[in-house]
């Protein structure tokens, strides 16, 4: 039997279900991948029926990274051009080395390296886990999913759900050892395999966490407390404005790139909508049915859910 084809018929409720639980952290709603490759939100919940379709190929899911807790059981280190896939995977050989498993999966461009917890972890110790073996490898630009530390509106990011077929590219990535060779000769055989996945062990995990910065609590401007607003010199909404920059304020509370671009906070965003315009010093959300924007108060409206004046009161008291 081939990798890229293989009937529904052939896979039943008991091979599927072990499969799902690897990679689905939760089951409430999913989402499919279009054919450009970008995702859409399904608020449906995810049944037999959808993840045999998944498999055969007539659609393709997308798993979210962090359960309705905020908490994730998988990290995917993405590479995202062929210079990092190799890295990515100097670094699988280094880690098996240690006796810690790894699962590597090719895709469009480069591809994925999976690591499975011993346990479900906070979002935010799953980052800081990841983040730690990319910086002993020297690999910043590789991406982390999850992307959030923790959920704040809809369910956060997700990557396309292995063995399904990619709809921009028309293939089916299987999953390969180190020499590039599949895992398994056979989509039945990967999915037994990636059913019960071998995990890393807890002591691994708990040693790279002590070598990883301890995380800094989120820098709140202090409370206002009835300070008089006393910054000189013209308006102090515009010297808020003046004196902060947006990209180093928003990049405290998001994940944000060199070029200033992320996740929208402030909606179910799968296209890195959000932009930070470094020189012009605004910010703004390209998705039609977000389209926020523009100054670090209007930021700190929406992230606080408070008033202009609040928000002006708090930014205004960080400054004094």
């Amino acid at each position: 039997m081939s990798l890229e084809r293989l009937p529904n018929a052939e896979l039943n409720r008991r091979e599927l279900s072990p499969y799902a639980q690897t990679f689905l952290s939760r089951i409430d709603r999913f989402a499919r991948q279009n054919r450009d490759g970008s995702y859409s939100a399904i608020p449906e919940a995810v049944n037999m029926d959808i993840l045999q379709q998944h498999i055969a190929g007539t659609v393709t899911l997308g798993a979210y990274a962090l359960n309705t807790t905020s908490e994730a059981k998988w990290v995917c280190l993405d590479a995202d051009t062929d210079t990092e896939w190799h890295r990515l995977r100097n670094m699988a050989q280094e880690l098996k080395d240690e006796h810690v498993p790894n699962y590597l999966e090719p895709s469009l461009r480069g591809g994925h390296l999976w690591l499975f917890l011993p346990e479900p972890l906070a979002g935010q110790e799953a980052r800081r886990f990841a983040r730690q073996l990319l910086y002993e490898q020297d690999l910043p630009t590789v991406e982390i999913y999850p992307k959030q530390d923790r959920l704040r509106t809809g369910p956060g990011s997700l990557v396309r759900l292995p063995l399904g077929v990619h709809r921009k590219a028309n293939h089916r990535y299987h999953f390969v050892d180190l020499s590039g060779e599949p895992i398994a000769p056979t989509i039945r055989e990967q999915i037994r395999i990636l059913a019960r996945p071998e995990r890393v062990p807890r002591s691994f995990v708990e040693l790279v966490l002590s070598l990883s910065p301890e995380p800094q609590p989120i820098p709140y401007p202090p409370p206002f407390e009835g300070k008089t607003l006393t910054i000189s010199g013209g308006e102090v909404s515009e010297q808020i404005k003046s004196r902060i920059s947006v990209y180093d304020f928003v990049s405290q509370f998001m994940e944000i790139n060199r070029d200033g671009r992320g996740l929208c906070p402030f909606h179910d965003d799968h296209h890195m909508s959000f932009s930070v315009h470094r020189e012009r010093n605004f910010w703004r959300c390209f998705a039609t049915h977000c389209n926020k924007g523009y100054t670090v108060i209007d930021f700190w409206m929406y992230w606080r859910n408070i008033s202009f004046r609040q928000a002006v009161k708090e930014l205004a008291a960080s400054l004094l």
